[in-house]
């Protein structure tokens, strides 16, 4: 398996990665939150203005010449936040859960921002989601508070933000 930089031909396999991985990681939510959570984050629009932004940083993994994960993260620019980049997920095709393709992400992840200049990594984990929260306590991640996510089709959720700092 290798890791690297997500092109435009990536973006069909990035849908069904992504669609894959949050029917599976996120099943205590409504199906027609996870098909709305698909449709718009993962959009072509959304990812090709993505791969086109200098504040963004998308990293395939590949086994077999086929994507079976990937991973989302952006600078964040809030003042109160110099220094900090966010995680905005790390998706893996449940088949390959737990055999080293989320960590290698992890892995690539951390070594992007880290030549970027950045010094700390957040990423917000539902608090439903404990494999995600195990995954980023596993990986040295600390969590620090919780807040209220808006989810797409109405109602909210609770997530636990997660750091982890490089300095």
């Amino acid at each position: 398996m290798e890791t690297r930089d997500v092109t435009a031909s990536d973006i069909p396999a990035i849908r069904r990665v992504s669609s894959e991985a949050v029917n599976a990681a996120y099943e205590f939510l409504p199906e027609k939150e996870r098909e709305a959570t698909v449709r718009e984050r993962f959009s072509d629009q959304r990812l090709q203005t993505a791969l086109g932004d200098d504040d963004v940083i998308l990293i395939a993994a590949v086994s077999d010449g086929e994507l079976v994960g990937y991973a989302h993260v952006e600078a964040i620019s809030r003042v109160d936040a110099v220094g900090e980049a966010a995680l905005r997920g790390i998706y893996v095709v449940p088949n390959r859960w737990q055999t080293g393709v989320g960590t290698a992400l992890l892995e690539a992840v951390e070594k992007a921002v880290h030549e970027r200049g950045f010094t700390q990594l957040s990423v917000a984990v539902l608090i439903d989601n404990g494999r995600a929260k195990q995954f980023f306590e596993s990986n040295g991640f600390e969590r620090v508070e919780e807040r209220v996510e808006d989810l797409f089709t109405g109602g909210t959720a609770y997530q636990q933000v997660y750091y982890h700092d490089f300095a």
